[in-house]
């Protein structure tokens, strides 16, 4: 087991979970993480929006999604390795909650963006795979390092005429479906990605 990850959204219905089926229908070996999924303002029980389920696209993981229910967070959730949120909003609630959790708490675009620059740095001579705890660690250290692109203007046809922040995936879900469905498919793209960035992540850089 390489360690814990725990997908962060408000609801739990559409952005956490489709993180979560998704970083494991991409990782080349899902039992090496456990790996879930919570919202700071989720009901208990609600199913997972059909939108998002329709995205995930492993039998297996779909088979989960469609038993989806959603559940809130709690304290355990806070001790997880990573804990990777849906946008700025959801970091700021985790963080205010547990500030000792901090260094930990990373928005899917943040850890993306942080995790491409990691890939640059000289590799080290570790031969076993890291751990989303030392992963967690070396993006912390590089936050200062971190270029945030400039906010791009939605398209005003969406009715989201205003910019949105890059770090940012905002909920989509009581918008129109099309800007809901284009905000999904950036989480499943990212989700993915950060799923190969752990996988082939080797341990901390040579210093």
């Amino acid at each position: 087991m390489r360690g814990s990850i725990l997908f962060v959204c408000t609801a739990n219905v559409c952005r956490s979970p489709l993180m979560q089926y998704t970083f494991l229908s991409a990782a080349p070996d899902p039992g090496e993480w456990s790996v879930a999924s919570a919202g700071v303002a989720a009901r208990e029980g609600a199913p997972m929006c059909r939108i998002a389920r329709a995205l995930v696209r492993s039998e297996q993981e779909r088979c989960s999604a469609d038993a989806h229910r959603s559940a809130p967070l709690d304290d355990a959730g806070l001790q997880t390795d990573l804990v990777i949120a849906a946008s700025r909003a959801e970091r700021a609630a985790l963080a205010q909650r547990s500030p000792e959790a901090r260094w930990r708490v990373f928005t899917l675009s943040e850890a993306v963006l942080l995790g491409r620059y990691v890939e640059t740095l000289e590799p080290c001579d570790a031969t076993q795979p890291g751990t989303a705890d030392q992963y967690a660690q070396l993006l912390d250290a590089q936050r200062g390092m971190l270029v945030v692109p400039r906010p791009q203007r939605r398209r005003r046809v969406l009715g989201l005429g205003e910019r949105a922040h890059p770090l940012d995936i905002p909920d989509g879900h009581r918008r129109r479906r099309r800007a809901h469905t284009g905000a999904l498919k950036r989480v499943r793209a990212e989700a993915a990605e950060l799923s190969s960035q752990l996988a082939s992540f080797r341990g901390a850089p040579a210093r």
